[in-house]
């Protein structure tokens, strides 16, 4: 599955800076629906969620109404899904076999605060389900270094504006050494270091959309992870240009929190030496 990439978009001019980079987005339907006409993805998804589906799915015993109403927009959607399922668990997995994107179920609480109540997330880019169920949003993006400090009272305000029908975009970048869309931290993968070579070098992108549920007013938080060799970057230098400029102007703790501070000199000079 390759799509045309906006890496003007990915990888904005400048320095690196923590921003919500929202685009009013086109429907919902589009994201959600089946991209990848091999249908590998979805097999994925199904192995993983039959091999350990606590892991992947979770649900808080207050979020069924909302995982009953998510189900509901997603067959207004298009998305065919087996009528008359009941119970919570197997609404959750009905919809992580259908859907390729992962999803997070955002309930509203008080003074704009949204809370993870549910969510299938087959695809973490190294954080785990489990260990955000039940949060507030700046609670789960603690561990991101400055994040709250620089956008978390827009995040809570932005979320509380979202009204139904609403679809925002954004995309999010990270980097690794393998292809594989599994980065649970349960699941072992190699790690970028020093001796990275270009061939070896993945960009791991979220394209990630945000709408609300009209009936109990949560927001559906989807994310669809791509992931794309270096080498395309490398062959297109404006942007290599804008990539090395991102890469090179994180800090040390966000080099870090990316996983790329030991190898960031090596990926570097393969980006510089493309703008050449």
């Amino acid at each position: 599955m390759q799509n045309e990439q906006n890496w003007e978009r990915v990888f904005p001019a400048g320095e690196h800076r923590w921003s919500m980079g929202l685009q009013r987005g086109e429907s919902a339907a589009s994201f959600f629906a089946v991209q990848d006409p091999s249908l590998g993805v979805l097999a994925q998804r199904r192995v993983w969620l039959s091999e350990d589906f606590g892991r992947y799915a979770l649900a808080l015993p207050l979020a069924t109404a909302v995982v009953r109403e998510a189900t509901e927009y997603a067959s207004g959607l298009g998305t065919a899904l087996p009528s008359h399922e009941p119970r919570t668990e197997t609404r959750l997995f009905a919809l992580g076999v259908a859907w390729e994107p992962d999803f997070v179920l955002l309930s509203p609480g008080q003074a704009g605060v949204h809370n993870l109540v549910a969510g299938v997330v087959c695809f973490p880019s190294s954080w785990a389900l489990g260990e955000k169920l039940g949060r507030p949003l700046s609670e789960v993006h603690a561990p991101v270094p400055g994040l709250n400090e620089s956008l978390g009272k827009q995040i809570d305000l932005f979320l509380s504006k979202i009204r139904p029908g609403d679809v925002w975009r954004r995309e999010n970048w990270g980097l690794s050494r393998d292809s594989e869309l599994n980065h649970h931290p349960a699941v072992a993968r190699p790690r970028l270091d020093d001796q990275v070579h270009a061939d070896e070098v993945w960009i791991r992108l979220e394209h990630q959309l945000l709408t609300r549920l009209p009936r109990s007013g949560a927001v559906l938080f989807g994310i669809r992870v791509e992931v794309v060799p270096l080498t395309r970057v490398l062959a297109d230098p404006p942007a290599a240009m804008r990539m090395a400029r991102q890469l090179a102007t994180l800090s040390e703790v966000v080099a870090e929190y990316k996983g790329v501070f030991r190898s960031r000199p090596s990926i570097l000079a393969l980006l510089r030496q493309a703008c050449e």
